[in-house]
Order: C-alpha cells, then structure tokens, then sequence
C-alpha cells in the first residue's frame, strides 16, 4: 500500500512526497492506535484468516518500527500502548533521537493505555495531565478508557506552548451515550489545561481513536463551538483525504481523527502544511485484512506536518 506527503494547500495535486523532509520551523506528529497485544489475544476471533506468525508481537513491533522509522514523528501520540511493552517500543524509537513518554494506563485492570512520546531535543514538557472517564455512580462513565493531555514549550522558539492531547474511547458501537460524555469530560478537560491568561488559549491538538464515524452525534459533539469560563473553545477536523477510512469495523470505517482548536483573535494556531493520505475503503479492498505483511496493526497511522504561527 502505497501512501503519500499531501500539502494541506492543494487538495487536487498528487504529491510524490512519501519521505518529505520537514522545513526547518515544521514538526511532523503521529497518531497511532498500535493494537494492544492482550487485547489482539482476547479477541483472537477478530483476526481469523491471518497467519498467527503476523499477530505476534515481536512481528509487529517491527513493522511498527518500520513505518515509524519512514514517518519520523516529533510527536507520537498511541493508543493501545501495552505497559509491559512500553519501555521496549520506546527504546526500539531512541537509536537515532533523544525521547521522552508520559503514559497513562486505563483504569483498573486493563493492560493497554495512552502514550505521548516526543523529541525531546525539540520541545520541552512543561506540564502534563492524565484525564479518566470512570466516575462513580454515572451510568455514562463507568468505563476505563482515559486521556493525557502535554503543554510543550518550542526549545528554540521559547515563547511559543501548545498543547497535544490523546484519547482512545470507548469501543461498544451501542453506547454511543458513553463516548458523548466521555468527550464532553475531555473537552472540558482540555479547554481548562489550554487557559492562558484570561480569554486566550494555547494551540492544541488532539489525536486519537475515538470509536465512532464523522457522520454521528458524537462526533458533531466533539467538533461543536462550545463556551468554557467566558472563552470560546473549538475543535476542527484535519481532512485526510476524499472517502479515507482508518481501520475495520465489519467494513472499512473513519474512527479515528487528529483535530486542532480554531483560534480566535491574536490567539496562535496550529497551521497544517501537509498530511499523510489515508487510504479509501476502494483501496483497502486489495489489502485484504490487518495487521499483514507489511503493517503491524489493525488501524492504519495518521500524520500531519505543522507548524505554530
């Protein structure tokens, strides 16, 4: 499967840009649910007709490796980080860069969370919070999917922060009721950690697989205008491509998203130069299913290049 460097400018130009280096004042961020081990191994039903040497882990890691060492993220924002493997994954991307994590484990038992790793060479972490949905009593939070959300300072641009946040909610396709209030928890969360100074906010991204398609209540919920403390706060999209799908859900589906917040006023934003296409569910017909030969996950990555102006 062939993917490709598109400038955020010219939706109609084919660009041959499939190892784009970055300018100098772009940084390149990833998202990427990688496919927990234990839960591939719980729902080892959801992957029949795949060779069991391609759902091993270390098969995967090094495809997982592979495509990571292509993209080059600044930034990788993870779903489905297994806590055991973390340390091993985050080595495997240290050879070439110096990197650092924050992690976040869902709630109770489960094995899998969310991860931030980054550059640090680029950027500075200078404040981190971990967001969890479960709540005692609410009907539509007593789930453990959780959040983390990373104020960054630009090492040589030190006026400049913005925030990057990562999600993973709630798969059951019959409690869309669940991942509505999971969002609105995290969006609140997030317009709170995004406060700079009185009525402004930094720059902020938020990737992640969020379960549900562009054409749901959730969805429309998660990108409406919205009003926190007296200041507006906003989500918009990032489009990955005409009919683009992100992984298999009974048929070929868009769950997961990288958004940025609209800025108002003299606010800073988050500017979008290229993204990496996602394939059209046409396509993914001749891939057949995943994780194969070639990608080591059930979902395929998303990435954008950005810069902060």
């Amino acid at each position: 499967m062939y993917r490709y460097w598109e400038p955020a400018y010219n939706r109609t130009k084919t660009s041959q840009l499939h190892n784009d280096k970055k300018a100098p004042n772009q940084f390149r961020l990833v998202s990427y649910n990688i496919l927990a081990q234990d839960l591939l191994v719980e729902h080892l039903q959801l992957y029949q007709g795949i060779h069991s040497k391609l759902l091993h882990w270390e098969h995967r890691l090094e495809k997982l490796k592979s495509e990571l060492e292509i993209l080059q993220p600044d930034i990788l924002c993870l779903q489905e980080m297994q806590y055991n493997h973390l340390k091993s994954f985050v080595h495997e991307l240290s050879h070439k860069r110096k990197v650092e994590y924050i992690f976040k484990k869902k709630t109770g038992r489960r094995t899998d969370g969310c991860a931030i790793i980054y550059d640090r060479n680029k950027f500075k972490l200078n404040d981190d919070q971990c967001v969890e949905y479960y709540t005692n009593d609410v009907a539509t939070l007593n789930r453990e999917n959780v959040a983390i959300m990373a104020k960054f300072q630009v090492r040589n641009d030190p006026s400049t922060e913005f925030i990057v946040a990562t999600t993973h909610l709630l798969y059951n396709p019959r409690r869309e009721d669940v991942r509505i209030s999971q969002v609105g928890v995290l969006l609140r969360a997030m317009a709170a950690f995004s406060i700079r100074g009185k009525h402004s906010r930094l720059p902020t991204i938020l990737a992640g697989d969020f379960n549900f398609t562009p054409d749901t209540d959730a969805y429309k919920f998660l990108v409406a205008q919205r009003k926190f403390n007296e200041c507006v706060f906003q989500m918009e999209s990032i489009d990955f491509g005409r009919e683009s799908v992100s992984t298999f859900q009974d048929e070929w589906v868009t769950v997961d998203y990288i958004l940025k917040s609209i800025a108002k006023d003299k606010e800073k934003s988050i500017e979008i130069e290229s993204t990496y296409k996602l394939p059209t569910a046409e396509s993914c017909t001749n891939i057949g299913k995943i994780p194969n030969t070639f990608l080591g996950s059930d979902h395929f990555s998303l990435a954008i290049c950005f810069s902060i102006r």
